[in-house]
Formats: structure tokens, sequence, C-alpha cells
């Protein structure tokens, strides 16, 4: 072998340290750009809820509706994401500019929602005036079997603002939650939802488990949000005609302890005044086939929030990657989801 091809033979061995070193200074320069941007959230957080608590509640629900719609125009990599998963949800049955102006709508909402969060201590003194409760014989009902109640909902109008209204009209409420990635941040809204008597059980916390099943054991109503992909066991079940990764814990819950489960979302009737519908007892299927049960029951909850958001499509998350996964959530193969393989 000449020694030109032995150098070329031996090149890929010499530039691999230097690959490997530039793959470390990309991934500090990333890990730095990434606490620079939690610092700048949550500096702009702040700056958010002092704006919103020096006006007046009308007046902060319009900004923050007109800061939601500008969010649509100058974050094109969520509006983008929005846009495709209307059309995944909505192919056939809505055109562009339907599902364009669904899509701002979502962003406004979401600003809306930013606003009255920071101000529950607020609306909280006349909620009574603001939400109304719809369908609470279907929930005393369930809660009269003294087995605990699964409150199955979504992130659809304004989640934080159902849990603190069911809160204020006395019902003892437990809600199981991600912690968010800026532990400032994290304890800002667990000092929110705290104010407003909700419990707060961090699903990644070492007492989720127990947490759960004590708040169960004491006949409380235990609210879980299944409608997105999170890193939870969870089965492939339909969702607007496509299989989507699913928290099945819910079903195991139902299934094994036989807890009834309830289904009860919010919706915004105006910048100022609220709707909750609580549906009838959702039946819960229970065969020799416990795999089957757990995807069947599964399917039955995403129907029924599949239901809500064709009614108002525009006050659901559209920009949560719902259908990124192919299959049902495992840790060892996570990396191919963040590489959309």
């Amino acid at each position: 072998m000449t020694s030109e091809g032995a150098h070329r033979k031996a090149s890929p061995e010499l530039n691999l340290p230097e690959t490997t070193g530039t793959m470390m200074v990309r991934t500090r320069a990333k890990k730095m750009l990434q606490t620079w941007k939690n610092h700048l959230v949550y500096l702009l957080a702040l700056l958010g809820v002092t704006l919103c608590r020096g006006v007046p509640h009308g007046l902060g629900m319009r900004l923050g509706g007109w800061f939601g719609g500008l969010a649509y125009y100058i974050l094109p990599r969520d509006r983008h994401r929005a846009l495709e998963h209307l059309q995944i949800a909505f192919s056939g049955e809505k055109d562009r500019a339907e599902r364009q102006r669904i899509a701002r709508g979502c962003f406004e909402n979401l600003g809306r929602n930013a606003v009255e969060v920071v101000n529950l201590s607020r609306i909280r003194k006349d909620i009574d005036h603001r939400v109304t409760i719809l369908g609470r014989e279907h929930l005393d009902n369930a809660m009269a079997q003294g087995k605990g109640v699964l409150w199955i909902t979504a992130h659809l109008g304004n989640w934080e603002l159902m849990a603190c209204a069911m809160a204020h009209a006395g019902y003892p409420v437990n809600v199981v939650a991600r912690k968010i990635y800026d532990e400032r941040l994290n304890r800002l809204l667990l000092k929110y939802r705290e104010e407003a008597s909700v419990r707060v059980i961090l699903r990644d916390s070492a007492s989720a488990g127990r947490q759960i099943l004590q708040a169960l054991k004491k006949g409380e109503i235990l609210g879980m949000l299944i409608d997105q992909d999170t890193k939870v066991k969870g089965v492939m079940a339909d969702f607007f005609g496509r299989k989507a990764n699913t928290p099945s814990g819910p079903a195991a819950l139902a299934v094994r302890r036989s807890v009834p489960v309830v289904a009860g979302f919010i919706h915004r009737v105006s910048n100022r005044d609220h709707r909750i519908e609580i549906l009838p007892k959702i039946e819960v299927q229970k065969t020799d086939d416990p795999q089957r049960d757990m995807v069947e029951n599964t399917e039955r909850f995403n129907h029924v929030i599949e239901e809500q958001i064709r009614r108002h499509p525009r006050q659901w998350v559209w920009v949560h990657r719902r259908w990124r996964r192919r299959n049902e959530y495992d840790p060892a193969e996570e990396w191919k989801v963040h590489l959309n393989l």
C-alpha cells in the first residue's frame, strides 16, 4: 500500500477525537443557550405577571389575546406544527383558511389562559359568577361510590381554572401534573395551584403512586390530563383517526381498582365567562384480556376528548406534538423520537 493510501485509511481515526470534541462543544453550547433561554422566559413571565396584575382584568384579557395572536406570527415553528396537526385531524373536513383561523385562535386562547392563571386570586372572589358548572350530578353519583373518582380531561379551554373552580365548589381536587423544566416556573405554578386549594401530585416524584392511591382511598377526585404524548407508560390508541401514544394509567386504575371514571371539560364562553361540562360516567370494559381492556378503555377516553375538541377546536393546544411517536413510549427508543425517525 502506498503512503498516500495508508494516509487515507488512517484519516477517519485521526479525525475521530476532533469530531468528538466538536460534538462536546456543541452540546455545551446548546445547554448554555437553553439556560439563557430559560432565564429569559422566567424574566418575561415575571414581567407578564406584574403587567397582568397591574391593569384591569378586562384589559389584561384583551392584551393576553393580542399577545397570543402575535405569537402565532412570530413563532413559525409552533405555527407550522399547529397547522400540521390540524391537517392530520381535519384533513378533508376543513379548508386551509379555516385551519389557520383555528390555529390562530389556539394561540389567542393560550394568551388569555396565562392572564387568568396569574390572576386566579382575583378571579376566585367572584368565580361563582364567572364559571357555570353543568352535570354536577354525574360527579356526585360517582363520588357516592366511595372509591374516589378519576376525572379525565384535556388541555382544553382553561384547564387550570377548571381545577380551581371545582375546588372552590367544595370538591377535594387532586391533579397529576409533570414538573416544568424550569424549577422557578414550576414553583410559581405550584403556588398558584395551591392557593386555589388544588393539591398537585408530581408524576415524576418517588411518592406519586402512593399519593394517587391515598387520594382515591379517601374518596377524592383525581384529575388526569391524558391528551398529550408524554414520557409515561401508555398504549397506542386511536385519536382523530390516527394512533397516538396515550397514557394508560387511568385505564389501569379504573379496571384494577374499579374506580369510576367521569370526563369533565371547561370551555371559554367569553373573556370573562366559562362553562364546565361534566359528562355521565364512562362505562369501563373489563374482560379476561387486560391488555385489550387497556387499549379499548383508553380509546374510549380518547373519543370523548376528541368529541370535545371538535366542538371547541380553537381552545385546544394544537402546538403539542400529539402524533410524534410511532410506538408506545419506550425510554430505550427515545432518541429516535427526537431525531424524528
